[in-house]
């Protein structure tokens, strides 16, 4: 009996040195209150639908995102959030040179549509959230229309990320170390935006799989200050206006306005990459079988052709709830001491 209770001590003093990331939750410490009321998130100018469009055109809806017991700081109704996404959009115009900006969602009131988000389950601090519980609850809330990128505010501090997207859904951590203050909050989202174009593709110059190497705002980064700053200054031209025949340039972006003569649409281009490079993804329909896609010609680039040589697999997230399966998500519920239970309903999706 002694042996154990040592052996008891043992371990708690083991596990508490080790902070316990292997066996047990290293998520904030369950909430020990209950969540808040619903009716308390329900407030004047609060949109929690997407609301009717002023054109049929391509656009990015703007989302303010909270997880299950996530402070409201009415991000979406206080000005702030769409005062930063409009300055950012004219930094996009700069970034162009004066050319282009994006294609923003608004309301017919003329105020920068953004729908409210509360989650049924808490966030989760090092867990991507692409290809993910959050972009299957908010298209189960309606937001996957194949013709808009939906990028969400999340009022949640992401240990490792500053945000993250792939082509139709995105997100930028407002507590995260990455973004404490409003230049950080736009340079990301003109980052995170490249990334829903598509970028970078595999026939990007300096392409590494996700970002590229080389001067630009989604390169690599630089070994001086100066040289950091003037980073953050250029899209690259890799990237926007460039050369090199066969590839996508950001400015035929079907997001980005004027339109171009002759654009393209990441959507289709990047789930043909994810059954190409063999994303798991790849092998469910997800409502994409009636999709009649055909790769464009004008994209002939070698790289296109290469797929055991590409750095990374790609993945298609669009209509992601419509086979994505509840016990997939069971990490976003609490865990036991030693195992990672079977915790999640897989009917309801609610924890156990």
């Amino acid at each position: 009996m002694l042996n154990k209770i040592l052996y008891i001590a043992l371990s708690i003093s083991y596990f508490g040195i080790i902070g316990c990331s292997s066996l047990i939750n290293t998520e904030p410490p369950y909430p020990k209150t209950e969540p808040p009321d619903p009716k308390l998130d329900k407030k004047i100018g609060r949109y929690f639908t997407d609301q009717p469009d002023v054109t049929d055109d391509y656009q990015i809806h703007f989302i303010y995102m909270l997880d299950q017991y996530g402070d409201d700081n009415e991000w979406d109704i206080n000005g702030q959030m769409e005062k930063e996404l409009l300055e950012m959009n004219e930094k996009m115009f700069e970034l162009t040179g004066g050319k282009q900006k994006y294609k923003f969602d608004y309301r017919k009131d003329g105020k920068l549509d953004i729908s409210f988000i509360r989650l049924d389950k808490r966030g989760t601090t090092y867990k991507g959230w692409g290809m993910n519980y959050p972009v299957y609850f908010a298209q189960k809330k309606g937001f996957n229309n194949p013709k808009k990128l939906y990028f969400s505010w999340v009022d949640f501090n992401h240990r490792k990320d500053g945000g993250n997207m792939g082509v139709n859904h995105g997100y930028l951590y407002l507590q995260s170390r990455h973004n404490y203050n409003k230049k950080k909050r736009i340079g990301l989202t003109l980052h995170e935006l490249l990334h829903g174009q598509g970028f970078s593709w595999p026939c990007t110059k300096g392409d590494d799989g996700v970002h590229v190497l080389g001067m630009s705002i989604i390169g690599s980064q630089q070994s001086t200050h100066a040289l950091e700053e003037k980073r953050h200054r250029t899209l690259g031209d890799m990237i926007y206006d460039h050369d090199n025949k066969g590839c996508p340039d950001l400015k035929d972006s079907v997001y980005l306005t004027p339109t171009s003569k002759n654009p393209y649409d990441p959507l289709p281009l990047m789930c043909n990459l994810t059954t190409r490079s063999g994303h798991w993804s790849a092998s469910f329909s997800g409502g994409r079988s009636n999709w009649n896609f055909k790769w464009p010609k004008r994209y002939d680039h070698k790289k296109f052709d290469e797929s055991d040589n590409w750095k990374k697999e790609y993945y298609c997230n669009y209509q992601f709830s419509e086979y994505a399966e509840l016990d997939w998500f069971k990490y976003w519920c609490p865990m036991g001491l030693f195992i990672w239970s079977e915790n999640i309903d897989p009917i309801t999706g609610t924890c156990k």
